[in-house]
C-alpha cells in the first residue's frame, strides 16, 4: 500500500534535511514520519533516515 506525503510532513522533511538535527517536531507530524521510518529520533534531536533522504529526493 503507498502511503501518500502531506504538505505538512513535506515540509517538516525539508527542515530536517538540513545538518543540523532539529530538537523539536509537531508530535503528529512527527509520529508519522517516525512510523513510516522516513526520521529517527536521537539524543540531539530528529534526523532523516536513508529512507528519508530517498522519499524526500523523490518528492523534492
Amino acid at each position: 500500500m503507498e502511503q501518500a506525503i502531506g504538505f505538512d510532513e513535506l515540509r517538516w522533511l525539508q527542515e530536517l534535511n538540513s545538518k543540523t538535527p532539529k530538537k523539536e517536531v509537531p508530535e503528529l507530524i512527527g509520529a508519522r514520519l517516525l512510523t513510516r521510518g522516513l526520521i529517527e529520533r536521537k539524543p540531539v534531536g530528529f534526523t532523516l533516515t536513508r529512507r528519508g533522504r530517498i522519499a524526500l529526493a523523490k518528492l523534492g
